[in-house]
Formats: C-alpha cells, sequence, structure tokens
C-alpha cells in the first residue's frame, strides 16, 4: 500500500531535529486572515497545559495577509508553493512530516481549539493504548467574508453527550492521533482532494486499532452556513465531492466496499434509488402507468421535505446528493493513482 511509506521519509524530518515534544499542533489553512490569529491563539493556551508542545502553521499559498499575521506568534510557518498541488490534505501531510510530537493534533485555520479538551485527550490516549486517535464535541459559527456571524450549530456530529467514549468509524479533520500508529500505517494522504481524514481513521481501523469520540468540547470552527445552495456550489468548486477520488485509492488495499458503508452510504443509497427510477421509466411508459410513477416521485420529494421540514432543505439535500455523485463518478474516472512519496518536499521554511 502506497500510504505505508509515509513514515520513512518523516522519520529522516524528525532525525534533524533536536527537540522532542508530547505534542504536536499543526495548523493548516489558505487565506485564513480573518480567524488565523484566534486560532494560533487558542493553540499557544495549549502550552500552559501541555508545555513541550510545538504548534506548526503550514499555509497553503495563501494571497491574503495569513503569513504575515502569524509570523507575529512564536511558531513554526511553513508554506506551500502556489504551483503545488494544493488540498486540505497536503497541509496536514506537510504539518505531519515536520512535526516530532508523540501526538499529532490536526487543526483548521478557522478554528479554535479548547486547551483543557485537548490536555484532556493527550492523558486519554496515554491511558487507553488501543485507541490511535480521539476527537471531541465540535460547534460551528457561521461567519460571512465581512464578518457578519450569521447563526451557527452546536454538536455539529450529533455526539452523545451521555457517554464519555463513543468508538467511532470517522473523526473529522480536526483530531488527535498517536504518532505511532501513523508511523505504523501512513499519515494524511496528500492526494487526496477531500475526506482524507476518514481514508486515515479506516487504515487504522483495518490495522486494528480503535478511534473514538470523547466527551467534552473540542473546537469551535468559524465558516459559512453549509445549507446554502451557494456553498454546495463553492464545495463542488473546491473538489469537496470528490469521493471518488478517495474510493480509488481505498481499493488500493482492498477497501473500497467499506469506505462507502462506512462513510458514504447515502450517496450509494442515492444512487440505487436513481438507477431504479432510470429502469423503472420506460417500462411506466410502455405499461401505461407514468401517472403512478411521477406520483411516487412527488410522494418520495414529499417525504423527503417532512424530514428536513421544508421544501428548502428538501431541494438542497437533493442538490446535494445530485452534485455530490457527479462528482464522485467524474473523479474516480480522472484519478491517477500517486504515491504520498511524490508529494513534493521543499517546503517554503518562513520562520
Amino acid at each position: 500500500m502506497a500510504n505505508a511509506v509515509v513514515s520513512s521519509r518523516s522519520e529522516t524530518v524528525r532525525e534533524v531535529s533536536r527537540d522532542r515534544y508530547k505534542l504536536s499542533i499543526i495548523i493548516i489553512g489558505r487565506n485564513e486572515e480573518q480567524f488565523i490569529e484566534r486560532g494560533i491563539e487558542s493553540a499557544l493556551n495549549v502550552r500552559s497545559k501541555i508545555s513541550e508542545t510545538e504548534i506548526i502553521f503550514v499555509d497553503s499559498a495563501s494571497t491574503d495577509q495569513s503569513v504575515p499575521l502569524a509570523k507575529k506568534f512564536p511558531i513554526t510557518i511553513l508554506q506551500l508553493k502556489p504551483d503545488w498541488p494544493l488540498c486540505v490534505a497536503a497541509g496536514r501531510y506537510t504539518g505531519y512530516r515536520w512535526s516530532c510530537g508523540d501526538y499529532v493534533f490536526f487543526l483548521d485555520g478557522d478554528a479554535e481549539v479548547n486547551a483543557t479538551w485537548l490536555a484532556d485527550a493527550v492523558e486519554f490516549l496515554d491511558q487507553n493504548t488501543e485507541y490511535a486517535g480521539v476527537a471531541g464535541v465540535l460547534d460551528e459559527e457561521y461567519v460571512t467574508p465581512a464578518g457578519e456571524r450569521t447563526g451557527g450549530a452546536a454538536n455539529v456530529f450529533h455526539q452523545d453527550l451521555s457517554r464519555s467514549v463513543i468508538d467511532s468509524k470517522v473523526l473529522g479533520g480536526i483530531a488527535l492521533f498517536r504518532r505511532s500508529v501513523l508511523e505504523e500505517v501512513g499519515t494524511v494522504n496528500p492526494h487526496l482532494p477531500t475526506a482524507e481524514d476518514h481514508e486515515l481513521c479506516l487504515r487504522i481501523r483495518r490495522a486494528g486499532w480503535k478511534v473514538a469520540r470523547i466527551q467534552g468540547k473540542m473546537a469551535i470552527k468559524y465558516t459559512e452556513d453549509r445549507q446554502t445552495l451557494y456553498e454546495v456550489l463553492r464545495r463542488a468548486r473546491t473538489r469537496m465531492y470528490n469521493y471518488g477520488a478517495v474510493l480509488k485509492y481505498c481499493q488500493q488495499y482492498g477497501a473500497g466496499w467499506q469506505y462507502c458503508v462506512d462513510t458514504i452510504p447515502y450517496l450509494v443509497s442515492f444512487a440505487v434509488f436513481l438507477f431504479c427510477l432510470m429502469i423503472a421509466l420506460p417500462i411506466a411508459v410502455l405499461t401505461d402507468t407514468v401517472l403512478w410513477y411521477a406520483g411516487f416521485v412527488a410522494a418520495t420529494f414529499l417525504a423527503i421535505a417532512i424530514k428536513k421540514r421544508s421544501l428548502k432543505g428538501a431541494v438542497l439535500s437533493i442538490a446535494v446528493r445530485s452534485v455530490s455523485l457527479l462528482k464522485t463518478l467524474f473523479s474516480y474516472l480522472r484519478t491517477d493513482l500517486k504515491s504520498p512519496l511524490d508529494y513534493p518536499t521543499d517546503v517554503i521554511h518562513v520562520q
């Protein structure tokens, strides 16, 4: 498996480091000048709980003031070059390679980490050696590019707050991992345009390790409202629905179907539903039951609207699935598999 050799290169980088840390916080971002300072400050607060903490900011060739703002803080700053393939996974991969902590925490540049939760999470992994990674409660605040707050959502992953530990299949992008496990199974694949965290957790679980959500508020993320058609189209443009690329990489080690079932079951069921509709239409025409066919489609849409509690929610749900399915199919056909070691290494060391 291509990802399994990632650790060898990261080990080379660590050998030249003179320091060893308990925790590495890797912050990634592109054009995050609106939020990057508060994100870095929240990471710096962790040092009051865990003194042996290094903080690395990996910037994906920002064109705003992200890097100048980050330079005000006592952290390491790396920058990916604008002509490289840029994505969330590439930032996390590069940050991991430069890090030296026994534990690695991935944080988005538009998010703030709760220092108390992170310290508790490190202690949890210290005491529960069967777990390779953990995450906690994530809240979101919806903020426009102009800085206007438009709403928010608490506990976006719907974590059961009554349970202290919940074994999970995926953790999301913001999560804490045990370095020794990442060295065993390979770190984030820098070539994945989306769902790199899901693919990583899949490899971890297939190697016999557990991942879990533990109690406590982990972080708050500042983002635009996901429940808009504009956001759906933006995510499509930025390849965030290109699940076919992830599927193709998972198939390398026999986990393609497992990825579909664990991560995108809603997309699989939608594809099956559309296929059945396509088969049923000519049958309805030939048997003169088109009205029954149209009634079934209308009833299905009504059921979705009732579940989503609005017509807008139903339209948006169908739009997300339709766009996701198209992008998944196209990305699967267009993806050429590459080894993580093919990703460029001559990163710009800003600070």
